[in-house]
């Protein structure tokens, strides 16, 4: 997403040293409450940190001085890095537009109840206010002009609580008018007197019904304020306000301000696999293969790091780097393992391993837990504190945005990320420093993840600007006050004058007759039925039965970072953890529903036809897999085989060319 600032940025900085020329007198008042006494370019230490100082002014600039240009229609857009106090910088012009424009309602919105609590926490009491002193002791506000009333659950609040509330938190699916509540809440908003929008998240503006309230709130918005780490969404889609600050993961590594990534992948010499007839369950034999050959198996990504034995080994390098952590913490803090599983199966098993095998109290979080879980997961920092508290928690991308606890120490990643952004919130997750009692803001602190190298993640490393120092032993121990080199310096736009705006399509231009050749869809398979009964699978599957391990190599994120290498887990062999059978069934009927969704939404058709391609999954699995008969009635072995090719049917029928046109046209 393109920062538009760049253009104002030399006239910005003017109206810094100038003493904010144009703003109002309320305005530069509240400016000088937040600025350092000693130097007024600066913030005054405990109330800001220097990006959100930058982050505040820019949003003033833009609404004062650059309202036409920047702040109108559809607001202002700050990126700033997960653990950057976006909550604080809210907080912060919410004083500002009381004090300066008379704004005494706030809306709150947010994607999920994950963020939507920790919101909560933040603002209930004045809590954000009181801990950075936002608000001036010589004005006439007080916490209490910013009361918070929250949606959802049992606190859903009346119609003359909602016109005479100050700062709305709510989800925005209680927003949305395709409901009753929503459409209730919508009108009482309209109802009142004007407000500003806060909307946290905003990577997930871009959906259409969250759009359309947005639109729906424009006319009663004096301000709307958008706020995330991640602007650009998995599907390109991006938010429709003005981006004026970037604040990135370079730019907090260099001001010390979240912990330095460091990655474990762990070193393999040879894998063992074993082979099982697909229709029997009979084992066909045990083949040992060194590394470098594994490619020609053409296994899938996930299968290194899922099936059971490599998952524990992988827990094992992961519950290595926790030990650390807990000795590196020395009782100020009780750190935390976080495991992102791909699927709710996956989820379920890499729990029962930590707990059954390894004795590890964990929490486990899907899309069907119930709230007393996801509340759990929520008050982690306070449960830590307890006698007996969750050393690990599962997830299947559920704690991905707005869940943060500090003592996050590692993270485990059981599954490969195609999207950027689903990549950078997981890690987002552990970056949050620890600032408990006895943990000073220039104590190093590291978040240690633990990735396969078949996941092929180097991508997301790189975004990082990973380097590398080598020659370090396979004994040696890490140690962050002696190994973490100093910080990067932090990227500034240098010549602000240089910058140069890219112009915008004109209507007046011309074609030029430059054509692109775009493929057209496939014609629709009438004998699609055939087709899909024409697709072979093999007749075995294949299963990492084991793993010999040389060791770990380890790589610090950070420009002027180095790899090393530590000892392996010592071993992990124990009784398989096996999930039954009949969730394993319930897993394959929720698996087809989701590779319906998404071979229709590949072939450019909506979810209508979601039922028809289901059907014929479920017909085509019974038929290749289960001779014919039910999830329900089908032996272990051929639900199991059928889970494994999950993956494979998706990608036979993606490969075939008119196949899902032809279920969605004649498959009645």
């Amino acid at each position: 997403m393109l920062n538009q600032f760049g253009a104002y940025e030399s006239e910005f900085l003017r109206w810094m040293h100038d003493g904010y020329p144009g703003a109002t007198d309320a305005t530069v008042d509240y400016i000088a409450h937040l600025a350092d006494p000693k130097d007024d370019a600066r913030p005054q230490e405990g109330k800001l940190w220097e990006h959100q100082w930058d982050s505040f002014l820019r949003v003033v600039y833009a609404y004062e001085i650059q309202k036409q240009e920047l702040a109108l229609p559809d607001g202002v857009l700050l990126n700033v890095v997960t653990g950057g106090g976006k909550t604080a910088i809210i907080a912060a012009l919410m004083v500002w537009l009381n004090l300066a424009h008379d704004v005494k309602k706030f809306v709150l919105l947010c994607p999920n109840l994950i963020v939507r609590d920790r919101l909560e926490e933040d603002f209930r009491n004045g809590k954000v206010f009181d801990d950075r002193g936002l608000i001036p002791k010589d004005s006439n506000l007080r916490k209490d002009d910013f009361a918070l009333t929250t949606l959802g659950g049992d606190r859903q609040p009346s119609w003359a609580n909602m016109l005479g509330a100050n700062v709305i938190l709510g989800n925005i699916h209680q927003f949305y008018t395709s409901n009753h509540a929503g459409q209730v809440n919508l009108s009482s908003l309209k109802s009142g007197p004007k407000f500003a929008v806060f909307n946290d998240e905003a990577h997930n503006s871009p959906a259409p019904e969250w759009e359309a309230t947005l639109e729906k709130l424009c006319p009663q918005t004096i301000l709307r304020v958008d706020t995330t780490a991640t602007p650009d969404r998995a599907d390109g889609a991006t938010p429709d306000s003005k981006m004026i600050y970037e604040y990135q993961i370079q730019d907090a590594l260099a001001d010390r301000l979240v912990k330095t990534p460091v990655v474990y992948q762990p070193s393999i010499e040879t894998v063992e696999l074993t082979y099982t007839d697909a229709r029997t369950g009979e084992k066909r034999g045990v083949e040992e293969i060194d590394w470098s050959e594994v490619d020609r198996l053409g296994l899938n990504a996930t299968q290194w790091v899922t099936d059971d034995k490599p998952m524990r080994q992988q827990m094992a390098i992961a519950l290595q780097r926790l030990a650390e952590q807990e000795r590196r913490a020395n009782g100020r803090y009780h750190p935390v393992l976080f495991v992102v599983a791909v699927c709710k199966l996956d989820a379920q098993q890499a729990a029962k391993t930590l707990q059954d095998h390894f004795r590890v109290k964990t929490l486990l979080v899907t899309e069907d837990s119930p709230d007393e879980d996801r509340k759990e997961a929520s008050a982690l920092r306070a449960k830590r504190r307890t006698g007996d508290p969750y050393k690990a928690v599962v997830s299947v991308l559920m704690l991905r945005e707005g869940w943060d606890v500090p003592e996050v120490g590692v993270v485990l990643l059981l599954r490969k990320f195609g999207s950027p952004v689903y990549g950078q919130q997981v890690i987002g997750r552990g970056l949050r420093r620890v600032r408990n009692a006895g943990m000073r803001d220039e104590d190093p602190q590291i978040c240690a993840v633990v990735d396969h190298p078949k996941l092929e993640h180097q991508w997301l490393w790189d975004m990082f600007s990973s380097k590398i120092r080598t020659g370090v032993g396979v004994d040696d121990k890490f140690d962050e006050t002696e190994d973490l080199p100093e910080p990067p310096p932090r990227q500034i736009l240098d010549k602000p004058e240089k910058v140069v705006d890219v112009p915008k399509p004109s209507d007046d231009v011309e074609d030029d007759g430059f054509c692109i050749d775009v493929a057209q869809p496939p014609e629709p398979l009438k004998d699609w039925r055939e087709a899909l009964a024409n697709i072979a699978y093999p007749t075995q599957t294949t299963e990492i039965t084991d793993q010999k391990l040389s060791g770990v190599k380890e790589k610090e994120l950070t420009p002027g970072g180095w790899t090393g290498r530590t000892s392996a887990p010592e071993d992990v062999d124990g009784a398989r953890t096996d999930i039954p059978p009949e969730e394993v069934a319930e897993h394959i009927r929720q698996e087809l529903l989701r590779i319906a969704e998404r071979l229709l939404d590949g072939a450019g058709h909506t979810s209508l036809y979601k039922g028809r391609i289901y059907d014929a999954l479920l017909e085509h699995v019974r038929s290749k897999f289960l001779e014919g008969t039910s999830l329900g009635l089908a032996e272990p072995h051929q639900v199991e085989t059928a889970r494994k090719m999950l993956y494979q049917i998706e990608e036979n029928i993606k490969d075939t060319p008119g196949l899902v046109e032809g279920m969605v046209k004649y498959g009645d």
